[in-house]
């Protein structure tokens, strides 16, 4: 077998450095080893070795380190001479993570770990470390085996010895102080979170941070109140550890926090995400983290009743819940054994049955993401309560008691009374079966069995001798079947009204009953689609009756329908706002919070639609004043909905959203797919809007599973907005995929394709196109961009992407571009002119188009220069040459200064100006340039820009001997 070239393991070595951590990251390291020993080149070999014990680190299990350093370290001890600067500080930086390690792995006796850690320190002082690293490694290890007295001495010993090149990264610090605070006090979430703000805030990062401290955060932020950060912490955060086997500990922490906040779902899928890892050789530590949140996460399932449901597991199968509970625990248990053994304490299964044993937090944190359709709660007896006949007549004239005040929960009032009797085992009289029937259909899902219990209903009150009750029965049976029958129904509703007023001449029927058949069966017929054209006045005159009864709830309760009833009838915009202006009153009359609700959902789309959506939005905010805490989940859902879109039209993207998050949970809360995407569509767009990209993407991708092909206008900004948004997190592959498919769907639909979203996503996919190197295909968009905007008349949009077009052709055609380059940039510049000076449009547009022009004057200088310069050949550009360059430099600077200054443009232009001109040897004339721009800054908002002309001057001046 040939040897191994040493060029090629030296590459080899080079590139891993720059692969993401993983197993093919750390297989790449293990061939480098073999190849290097096969070589026999001492210092490749250490490089290699050096190389794997990296790899092995940030890998799924960092225990294997411990074998390659200590090759390390005895080739170190023995020949020295082959360990460079690098390698040295490598090797003693190295010695942390191999404490750690031993710490992780219960095979390791105590005394192993001490004598590493005495070791450490020995050979820190003889090469003049400090003992600031030894210190928080010792801390690590006495919290470990839970001898809090010795944590604290080492934390007082970290923090008098001087921090120097071996301690860890600052983020790293904070975050392992916080862990063991937090975890090692009681009521500590303050102290944790206090450490930790630093990292959150981005002031201090590393490899494995904030992915960490952001995981780390999230129980305490919830112990602490404070749920909108931990939400925003999860989105941002698992987005960001998620599937990497590095990161099982920040993972497990996620799922943890979703199976205590009410999200038990959401840890399910997480687990599902990395259930694979089940099977990997991970870490002890790390596997026994996996296994605690899939026990605690299985134990919340069984809590709710869904032990039998499906979990993802190991051995790439399903299994139950409880099946899944017992096989974790069972290994989870055999890992603790270990610990406790080697650490002779019971301290580490104690923690580890701190986390399996959790109690939920007692309010949940909603996500924001799709939520299980919420099970409405059942009327049940608790099975130990003893229940005797006093506790049936009580439960009957309660319900009877609700029905009178006309209390939304009768129907469970009800339902009490048929748990009772079932309990009892007494056969209840019809009248009281008949409530019950039309009870279970009101709680019913299935349209099968709605029908059934009202036509039970109507059945059981004919029994009874209440032809009354069993009318209102029947006209509730025709509004549940006007879709499916309407010509059934229309006839029905004509017959239920004619049957109400016999029954009132035969005085078979109160008050009630009469006014609500009437009032159902009207609604019915206009469910049917096609109503008699004198629907509408045979409302107004049923209202006018019922006005005569102003004492009576039952009355004003009806008239609310009735004047609803009314406002959908009518297309007068007028008339419309008057009858639900009326309706708001009179369910406000009727102390009806339920009926101010829909009424002020309904006059606030009209308000909307006249433009007015701060009034719009102040109606919606009364609404959900009124409703309260009543269950009317459609109705908030509605509210707040209309309230996010509002909030979004105002501008204001933190309120709208609140009111989105809110709205999707009220949609998943009854089943609303559609509507709750397009609160998550709300929500995202207005996180995007936000900069908080990273928390956006989760919440947008849940909105586009629910999205019908109707609303493929919303889907295709959702894909716009993921597409921006991985872009921005280094996944600039995935966005392109994204920004595909939103353009595959628009050109599909032609209103789409002349809409300006489809110019916005050709010019943003061209440009991630362009950053993953497609030139060809990015040029091809650009194209199409650039005529899609020029075809809607959007000309700031035409501008930019053409500029894109000309630099994109510069880089595949080099040189021979120049000229139609050139002429691409006076064309642009000669449209945004005819723009700017056209002053019959609106000023924002003008203003639009003053930008764009001066860039593409800025950006023609930038050109020119790079033709000029390449004809120039060998002797360079003169000065009297350059003035082409100079003069497109002095025009952007005019445009960007023609008006409200352009600080940041025009400054750049100034400073661009500035070293050209000292390049070609004409330092007075950027002296001069630089004094200028000291003039239009002088103004003390502008401080910071004159600062940095005054340094470009200094230089200038220092190094250029200019006057």
């Amino acid at each position: 077998m040939a040897t191994p070239d040493p060029d090629a393991i030296w590459r080899l070595l080079n590139e891993a450095r720059f692969e993401e951590a993983g197993e093919a990251k750390v297989a790449a390291l293990e061939r480098a080893v073999e190849a290097a020993d096969a070589v026999g080149d001492p210092e490749l070999v250490n490089y290699a070795l050096n190389g794997l014990v990296d790899a092995y680190e940030f890998s799924r299990d960092s225990t294997r380190l411990l074998v390659p350093f200590a090759r390390l370290l005895r080739s170190f001890d023995t020949r020295p001479e082959h360990f460079d600067a690098y390698l040295t500080r490598s090797l003693y930086w190295t010695f942390k993570w191999i404490v750690d390690s031993m710490i992780e792995q219960p095979d390791v006796p105590l005394e192993s770990i001490e004598h590493w850690l005495q070791e450490m320190r020995r050979r820190y002082a003889e090469a003049g470390y400090s003992m600031h690293a030894p210190a928080a490694y010792e801390m690590q290890l006495a919290f470990h085996t839970g001898d809090y007295d010795r944590v604290a001495r080492a934390i007082e010993a970290l923090g008098e010895a001087e921090e120097d090149d071996m301690s860890d990264c600052t983020a790293c610090q904070f975050t392992t102080l916080a862990t063991i605070v937090f975890y090692a006090e009681e009521d500590s979430a303050d102290a944790a979170m206090e450490m930790l703000e630093p990292v959150l805030a981005g002031e201090h990062s590393c490899a494995h941070e904030p992915h960490y401290g952001l995981a780390l955060s999230l129980l305490p932020l919830v112990e602490l109140g404070r749920p909108a950060e931990a939400r925003a912490n999860h989105l941002r955060g698992y987005q960001m550890c998620r599937g990497k086997e590095d990161m099982v500990p920040m993972i497990a922490l996620h799922i943890e926090f979703c199976a205590l906040t009410g999200n038990e779902h959401r840890a399910v899928e997480i687990l599902a995400d990395h259930a694979r890892f089940f099977d990997l050789d991970l870490g002890v530590r790390e596997r026994q983290r996996l296994l605690e949140v899939a026990v605690l996460t299985c134990r919340r399932l069984a809590a709710l009743g869904f032990a039998d449901a499906a979990v993802p597991g190991p051995g790439g199968r399903e299994w139950t819940a409880s099946g899944l509970h017992d096989w974790a625990e069972a290994e989870r248990q055999a890992i603790c054994a270990r610990f406790d053994a080697r650490n002779g304490s019971d301290h580490h299964s104690r923690m580890s049955a701190c986390v399996v044993e959790s109690t939920p937090y007692d309010e949940p944190v909603h996500l924001g993401l799709k939520e299980p359709r919420a099970v409405e709660a059942r009327v049940e007896l608790p099975a130990d309560e003893p229940v005797e006949g006093p506790a049936l007549d009580a439960a009957i004239d309660a319900a009877y008691a609700a029905y009178d005040a006309c209390s939304p929960d009768t129907w469970k009032a009800w339902l009490k009374v048929g748990a009772i009797a079932d309990r009892l085992g007494i056969e209840l009289i019809a009248e009281h079966r008949a409530e019950i029937a039309h009870a279970e259909s009101a709680r019913a899902d299935d349209p099968e069995a709605v029908e059934s219990g009202l036509r039970r209903a109507v059945a059981l009150f004919g029994t009874a001798g209440q032809p009354g009750r069993a009318l209102v029965a029947e006209a509730f049976l025709l509004i549940h079947r006007a879709e499916t029958a309407p010509d059934e129904v229309r006839a029905g509703a004509a017959q239920v009204a004619a049957t109400a007023l016999r029954l009132r001449g035969e005085h078979r029927i109160d008050d009630r009953s009469l006014h609500t058949s009437q009032v159902l069966a009207m609604r019915a017929e206009y469910l049917t689609g096609d109503p008699a054209p004198d629907l509408d006045a045979r409302a107004e005159a049923l209202d006018a009756e019922l006005a005569d009864l102003p004492d009576r709830r039952y009355a004003l309760i009806r008239r609310c329908d009735l004047l609803d009833l009314r406002a959908r009838l009518t297309d007068d915009t007028d008339a419309k706002t008057w009858l639900l202006t009326a309706e708001r009153d009179v369910a406000r009359a009727a102390d009806a919070g339920w009926a101010v609700a829909r009424a002020s959902a309904d006059l606030a789309d009209q308000i909307g639609l006249a433009g007015d959506f701060e009034a719009a939005y102040a109606v919606t905010r009364d609404g959900l004043t009124a409703l309260g805490d009543e269950p009317s989940r459609t109705i908030a859902a509605k509210l707040h909905l209309q309230a996010a879109e509002f909030r979004m039209r105002q501008g204001d993207h933190e309120g709208t959203y609140e009111h989105a998050l809110a709205a999707s949970v009220h949609c998943d809360a009854v089943g609303m797919a559609v509507p709750g995407a397009v609160a998550r569509h709300l929500m995202g767009t207005a996180l995007v809007e936000l900069d908080r990209r990273a928390e956006a993407v989760p919440i947008l991708e849940a909105a586009l599973d629910d999205l019908p092909d109707a609303e493929a206008w919303r889907a295709c900004n959702i894909r716009f907005n993921l597409a921006e948004a991985y872009d921005k997190q280094d996944d600039t592959r995935r966005g392109v995929e994204h920004g595909l498919a939103a353009l595959a769907l628009m050109e599909t639909r032609p209103e789409l394709g002349r809409a300006p979203l489809y110019a916005d996503t050709l010019f943003l996919t061209g440009e991630l196109l362009e950053k993953l190197g497609e030139h060809d295909h990015a040029l091809e968009v650009y194209t199409r961009a650039a005529e899609a905007a020029e075809e809607i008349g959007d000309l700031t949009s035409w501008a930019r992407v053409s500029r894109a077009r000309v630099w994109l052709l510069r880089t595949i055609s080099g040189d021979a571009a120049f000229g139609e380059g050139l002429q691409s940039m006076a064309h642009i510049a000669a449209g945004l002119i005819a723009q700017r000076a056209d002053r019959g449009l609106p000023e924002e547009v003008r203003e639009a188009a003053r930008f764009e022009l001066g860039e593409t004057y800025r950006q023609h200088a930038q050109l020119t220069f790079q033709f000029l310069e390449s004809q120039a050949g060998e002797p360079g550009l003169r000065r009297d040459e350059a003035e082409p360059v100079l003069d497109l430099q002095r025009r952007a600077l005019a445009v960007f200064r023609d008006g409200p200054l352009l600080l940041e443009r025009a400054s750049l232009t100034a400073h661009q100006t500035m070293w050209l001109l000292s390049e070609l040897g004409d330092a007075a004339g950027a002296v001069e340039t630089g004094e200028e721009a000291l003039g239009w800054l002088a103004s003390p908002e502008h401080a910071e820009a004159r600062e940095g002309f005054v340094q470009h001057l200094a230089d200038l001046r220092g190094g250029g001997g200019a006057v």
